[in-house]
């Protein structure tokens, strides 16, 4: 049996809408991002769409699943910052950062530090943005937490990480990659192609029938039904070598600012 992390968030709905539930092969660990990329590097799962910025930590143990990723070229929707000033305003104040995410902590760390010249100063607190805003100057949120967030239409600046990434490097952002430790496959190497197999079957089927999808998050979560069509449009969950590239530019920062030990380099299996 393979041990999958599942992502509950909606952003992650497709990749495991269609995904057999009674499969002998497959049990599902249901946990947020940073979950899941402890529970990867702990042994507590064998795969998972961990963050992009947990691969990078990992790198020299960790293969990546091609042709899945969560990215985006340019707007994002749900990994967005709330402040109550422009973020060239920070510099010496202080930003809530959510405990659900490591990619996208890091990634507001890149586009302050690097591209808007500024330093503020970091707390890490629960998803919850009256609290946040509280105490802090402004608030990164990710996932179902910050769409929610951004359709009660709070008085505040907000910010789209994607798109802000994209104006600086033109480049798509990844968010999240499946991985799976290296030793896995001496050990189980037929059993991860099927899972690969299925997951890749499940993409497919879900973004031939994304109307399904739709609904089912404006159940979830209220808002219009454009407004998640729009959403998934924005929202890349292949792993193209266009998307490989911004990928690495990502992981390049994230070392070059010490954020990571050292400078990854992708390894993907199977090779294609």
């Amino acid at each position: 049996m393979i041990r999958i992390g599942h992502n509950p968030n909606t952003n992650m709905l497709p990749m495991f809408y269609y995904l057999p539930n009674d499969h002998p092969l497959l049990e599902s660990i249901i946990a947020e991002p940073t979950g899941h990329n402890a529970m990867l590097s702990d042994g507590r799962i064998d795969m998972a769409p961990i963050s992009a910025f947990s691969y990078g930590e990992h790198w020299k143990d960790y293969s990546i699943l091609p042709n899945l990723s969560v990215s985006t070229k340019g707007r994002v929707g749900s990994i967005l910052i709330f402040s109550k000033v422009p973020l060239q305003d920070l510099d010496g104040l202080t930003i809530a950062l959510t405990d659900t995410s490591a990619t996208s902590v890091n990634l507001t760390k890149i586009l302050l530090h690097h591209y808007y010249g500024v330093s503020p100063r970091y707390l890490t607190m629960r998803s919850d943005l009256p609290e946040m805003l509280a105490k802090a100057d402004a608030a990164l949120l990710i996932g179902d937490a910050a769409i929610q967030a951004a359709l009660l239409v709070p008085q505040c600046y907000i910010y789209d990480l994607g798109e802000e990434w994209f104006n600086f490097t033109g480049l798509s952002m990844t968010y999240a990659v499946w991985a799976f430790p290296n030793k896995l496959i001496s050990e189980r190497k037929e059993e991860v192609y099927t899972v690969y197999q299925m997951l890749i079957d499940s993409k497919t089927r879900a973004l031939g029938n994304i109307e399904g999808i739709v609904n089912t998050c404006q159940t979830m979560l209220g808002g219009s039904l454009q407004f998640w069509r729009n959403y998934f449009t924005q929202i890349n969950y292949g792993l193209d070598q266009m998307t490989v590239v911004g990928l690495r530019k990502y992981l390049d920062l994230c070392f070059e600012q010490k954020l990571l030990s050292s400078r990854p380099v992708l390894q993907f299996w199977p090779k294609e």
